[in-house]
């Protein structure tokens, strides 16, 4: 994160590192700082001399050699190089060998050490092994920037800000429940906003019903369904929502995993108000966005403490029994839910 933070002050103060490593899950955030950077550096009416994309696997020395070249009609040149494969470590790597043949990476580590003032250059890696010499070389004299999925409360945030740039507003109720239904990639979440500003065209507002009727049904939001179901003691819903997650082919590990976690925050919800702590606090204290500190309330009210205790005890012998091979994650969960129910 203070990488992040680093980067975003380079940008804003126009005074950018030489070489730059973007990792991490979020597609989304690489692709928009890799643009930022691009902007400061290549002029539209240059950009054919000016910026070199280099993608898969590549010798070190076309790297090297395209860093070399100098820029033309301009101060500085942008070289981006995409999922070349440098940053995974082989058997006997990142450690010297002892052999006097220098491989291309160790030729490339050192020539990132002296890489030319006009040249600025950024790696674009899925995999990284930190361990890597390049790695450390590029922290040394660079930045090294891990872009992963940003938490649920700066996404609302930030879903609220989009929307505001298209001259939409949602509250934050809204916004939460929109970041909960969907997976946290920001390009997926963008689509779905996308979608709402089409389908409210004419309408400055947008409401959980429009998010409702357009945005796509995930594992998550059908987890809340269950769980809610399961709080309530409808257990023939609870199983019948189980079905049509099996017909959709949703790993049943993952569900079964995503009924714990809801498990364990409903419970810590309880102790906490059972604690005298207001539910707008306890929420906060466990980093809930709206939406899902509504639904956790909720449930809460319906489950007792004693319940959700043995509960999650019950789900470590599940566990236990699914890992020996006794029985199937979805079994596990049958049994959890007809556990809860017979309250």
């Amino acid at each position: 994160i203070m990488s992040l933070d680093t980067l975003k002050k380079q940008i804003k103060e126009k005074k950018l590192s030489n070489i730059y490593l973007f990792t991490g899950a979020e597609e989304y955030l690489i692709k928009y700082y890799t643009n930022a950077i691009r902007k400061l550096i290549v002029d539209q009416t240059n950009e054919e001399f000016n910026l070199i994309t280099i993608e898969g696997k590549t010798d070190t020395e076309a790297i090297i050699s395209n860093c070399e070249t100098l820029p033309m009609f301009s101060d500085k040149k942008l070289v981006i190089a995409k999922n070349t494969g440098l940053f995974k470590s082989k058997k006997g790597e990142g450690t010297d060998t002892g052999t006097s043949k220098k491989s291309g990476k160790d030729r490339l580590t050192e020539y990132l050490e002296s890489i030319p003032d006009y040249t600025c250059l950024i790696f674009i890696e899925s995999e990284v092994d930190k361990r890597v010499k390049l790695v450390n070389t590029i922290k040394k004299h660079g930045l090294v920037v891990e872009m992963d999925y940003q938490k649920p409360a700066d996404l609302v945030k930030w879903v609220i800000k989009v929307f505001k740039s298209y001259n939409k507003i949602v509250d934050q109720m809204t916004a939460s429940y929109i970041v909960e239904n969907s997976e946290y990639s920001m390009t997926e979440l963008l689509n779905e906003i996308e979608k709402l500003v089409n389908y409210a065209e004419g309408r400055s507002e947008i409401s959980i019903r429009d998010v409702e009727k357009v945005c796509n049904k995930t594992i998550k939001s059908r987890i809340f369904d269950l769980t809610d179901a399961i709080s309530e003691g409808n257990n023939s819903k609870a199983l019948s929502l189980l079905n049509d997650m099996a017909a959709l082919r949703e790993p049943m590990q993952k569900v079964l995993f995503m009924i714990v976690r809801q498990i364990r925050l409903i419970y810590r919800i309880k102790l906490l108000k059972n604690q005298g702590v207001r539910e707008e606090t306890a929420a906060k204290e466990l980093g809930l966005t709206p939406y899902v500190a509504s639904k956790i309330m909720n449930a809460s009210r319906n489950l007792d403490v004693n319940v959700l205790e043995k509960a999650m005890y019950y789900s470590l012998e599940l566990d236990e029994s699914i890992k020996t091979g006794k029985i199937s994650d979805r079994i596990a969960i049958e049994l959890l839910i007809a556990s809860i129910g017979s309250r």
